[in-house]
């Protein structure tokens, strides 16, 4: 179980822990269980290609709270049971989303070769998705479940190296396919407060695509999406953010994007705020810290020794 967590667990677990998880996990007697993975993080979401044989693995307690799994079998077979409900076979290529892994049962009987994508349920509240407590088939025919698997496999392969550009875009890249994913499903929809989170997601998509214009402010935001500026603000009252925040996050996220680009030692600071949408490198400093605990130059300085650390290191390391 150690062996397993050290791979593919999304944080060392403490021993107590990992003794619980291992009375719950079962392998053939008189065979050697086998587990290979490999795992690659960006931000706060996570993608692992996992190999192992034989097992059965009684899931009690779930060590990965308010997290979404959404998982692919590549190879093999293997059943699925969820609570008291029947086991459910699945084939290649079988898909399914996880909110939770407590009461599950998961059992192959021969070897199995899967994918999982795990990323936080509170991104996906923060873009309107409400997430269902059960657990759904990803139906791979004319969804989004294909070109998300393909993406993952391609970023997953250990020999590649992304830059602090790259990273950012494929944790948004991901978050993206996710919520259109289960937006195409049954049953997952907008929370019940339709009109308000409806619009909060249009708001974010204005701001996303408008935010490196620096006269973008919650009001001329309320003016091109046709509310007035307070029925903007009641729209984002109880989400944790503000329209004042979400416009500073975008901007504070494309500023981190142009401080790791290749050569962006030729930007200022001035620079990378006017480009970002920022009025002033003052107005950059702070925003940049609230999103990042460090200021513009720190995070250049931070990515680029990891970049000449990265790129000095001797070749098969």
């Amino acid at each position: 179980m150690q062996h397993i967590i050290a791979q593919a667990g999304p944080a060392p677990l403490p021993d107590r822990a990992l003794a619980a998880l291992a009375r719950r996990f079962f392998v053939p007697e008189s065979t050697v269980f086998h587990f290979s993975a490999k795992r690659r993080l960006f931000g706060r979401t996570s993608v692992t290609l996992t190999t192992q044989s034989a097992f059965r693995f009684d899931v009690g307690t779930d060590a990965t709270p308010d997290v979404l799994h959404v998982a692919f079998l590549l190879n093999g077979r293997m059943g699925i049971r969820i609570g008291g409900g029947p086991m459910r076979t699945l084939r290649p290529i079988s898909g399914y989303t996880v909110p939770g892994w407590d009461a599950m049962t998961l059992e192959a009987t021969e070897m199995t070769r899967g994918l999982a994508i795990q990323l936080p349920q509170s991104r996906l509240a923060d873009r309107g998705v409400r997430v269902r407590s059960d657990s759904q088939p990803i139906d791979d025919a004319g969804s989004l479940g294909l070109p998300l698997r393909l993406f993952a496999l391609s970023i997953v392969d250990s020999a590649w190296s992304p830059s602090g550009v790259g990273t950012l875009i494929v944790e948004r890249t991901i978050e993206d396919l996710v919520v259109g994913l289960l937006l195409e499903g049954d049953g997952y929809a907008m929370d019940g407060e339709v009109l308000r989170i409806g619009l909060r997601a249009r708001a974010r998509a204005q701001i996303d695509a408008r935010h490196r214009d620096p006269d973008l402010s919650p009001a001329t935001l309320a003016a091109q999406l046709g509310v007035s500026l307070r029925h903007l603000q009641r729209a984002f009252e109880g989400s944790g953010d503000t329209v004042a925040h979400e416009i500073g996050r975008a901007r504070a996220e494309s500023a981190a994007v142009l401080l790791t680009m290749p050569h962006s030692a030729g930007l200022t600071i001035s620079d990378v705020a006017a480009k970002a949408g920022f009025s002033s490198t003052f107005e950059l400093r702070a925003g940049f810290k609230a999103r990042y605990a460090m200021l513009p130059s720190e995070y250049r300085s931070h990515r680029l020794l990891a970049g000449t650390e990265r790129n000095s290191a001797p070749r098969g390391e």
